[in-house]
């Protein structure tokens, strides 16, 4: 306690007492005052560094925000060319499909309803037919919830994911669906489905949420395939679980755009008087 009083009562050392008296008694000021200026001068080199340093991090900033805007103009741009050949590559189909129903039937005969059946079920035609339609969206906010296999350490629970559509689109399949699309990419035997940066990929085409779903089949067996299947499960689960806006709904009338990316890998011919086993898909082909 005496040290403590001793403190408080003098907290000024004795010896810088006793040096600012004598300095006072040669009618001097207690201190030298040396200490102010150089605490000014300091003070102004140290603000005049953290201004130099904030205006070459605007400077910086603002070059890096140029540099994103050209990129975002050049990705739109080149997607709006990537739209008008996929417009034309289907003009061009729709040219193809014309020219071969105006051959000669005796060349065609039977196989041309084969044909038609295997351009359909291969993507390459657009088609029209009832189907179910299924909607999912980013949840507004994340949330946490228990622990489900395809989504297992996903940093943001709340956001779509391809394996997502992965596991949707397969349910449908399964389900008895003849022809699906996202976001009007037709599936094909060799669609991709994958997750890139911030964006899903489908067809190496960036997709933006909400993803439609647009499956073409018999409407009212799909559904309810689909409703009793482990995908309805998990449909349900993303909207319960982890917030994940979805709907399920019935169409009577879906159209489904064709394939622009498909190429073929293996080809034979067909002898013209080989008899095409009689096919009729629900899906009908649209001109």
């Amino acid at each position: 306690m005496t040290l403590i009083t001793s403190m408080l009562e003098r907290p000024l050392d004795p010896g810088y007492a006793a040096a600012a008296e004598q300095r006072r008694a040669q009618g001097l000021p207690a201190s030298t005052g040396t200490r102010a200026p150089l605490l000014l001068v300091w003070l102004l080199i140290i603000g005049l560094v953290i201004g130099v340093s904030t205006a070459n991090l605007r400077a910086r900033d603002g070059a890096r925000d140029g540099a994103k805007q050209e990129l975002i103009r050049q990705i739109e741009s080149r997607q709006e060319a990537v739209d008008e050949q996929g417009t034309a590559v289907r003009e061009l189909q729709s040219e193809i499909d014309a020219a071969t129903e105006r051959l000669d039937p005796d060349l065609v005969g039977a196989q041309q309803e084969e044909l038609t059946s295997m351009r359909v079920s291969s993507g390459l035609v657009p088609v029209t037919g009832e189907g179910l339609e299924i909607t999912l969206d980013d949840a507004p906010e994340s949330e946490s919830s228990a622990d489900g296999d395809p989504r297992t350490g996903a940093s943001d629970e709340g956001r779509v994911r391809s394996k997502d559509l992965q596991i949707i689109t397969n349910g449908l399949w399964s389900a008895g669906a003849e022809a699906i699309s996202v976001n009007g990419q037709r599936l094909t035997s060799r669609t991709a489905i994958r997750f890139a940066g911030e964006a899903i990929l489908v067809n190496f085409r960036p997709l933006t949420p909400p993803y439609t779903v647009e499956a073409i089949g018999d409407a009212t067996e799909m559904q309810t395939r689909f409703a009793e299947s482990d995908t309805g499960s998990y449909l349900t689960g993303l909207q319960s679980n982890y917030g994940i806006e979805t709907s399920l709904t019935t169409r009577d009338d879906l159209r489904l755009p064709g394939a622009t990316s498909t190429t073929t890998r293996q080809a034979k011919v067909i002898p013209s008087g080989k008899s095409a086993p009689a096919v009729t898909p629900r899906t009908k082909e649209t001109s």
